[in-house]
């Protein structure tokens, strides 16, 4: 499985989830579960974005918000932003924001305006999105490969006009 094929969505692999990236404060309730602003939280990320996959190959993400509850990704064929190839989506549902991208889903257990912090539930690996500037995004992918040795994987995306 090529990690573009999990993308930003990102992006994904193997089996056990890894140590995460950090453990930034959580925009969450009094009651522990999070609300409408984790997912205002994530607006660093609304935009059009390219990056280069392990293999070389580019790679073109919109994110945008259709809801105050949903984050919506597309990757795109091309720098033209024309041919949707696929989508996810990160949602709020019952004070629990989850990514789904296909088959696959993850649980967020951080976020906050510069980091988000996914586990897998049925996912190969944990991500992780983290602003570098307002032009850039580093995605971090962790990994445990069948020799159950711990693997990281970051690329940076670049924001496009």
């Amino acid at each position: 499985m090529r990690f573009i094929d999990l993308g930003i969505t990102l992006f994904l692999m193997a089996s056990n989830l890894s140590a995460p990236l950090q453990s930034p404060t959580e925009p969450q309730s009094a009651a522990g579960m999070f609300t409408e602003e984790a997912i205002t939280s994530l607006k660093f990320l609304e935009g059009r974005w390219s990056g280069e996959a392990p293999d070389g190959s580019l790679f073109f993400e919109e994110y945008d918000f259709p809801d105050a509850s949903t984050m919506r990704s597309r990757r795109y064929g091309d720098a033209g932003f024309a041919e949707v190839l696929d989508s996810s989506t990160v949602s709020l549902r019952d004070g629990k924001v989850t990514s789904a991208w296909g088959e696959f889903t993850w649980e967020a257990v951080s976020i906050d305006g510069d980091t988000a912090q996914f586990r897998p539930v049925n996912a190969p690996s944990s991500f992780a999105w983290r602003r570098v500037d307002a032009n850039a995004v580093e995605v971090v992918q962790n990994w445990t490969d069948e020799n159950g040795a711990p693997q990281r994987y970051s690329l940076i995306l670049h924001r496009t006009p």
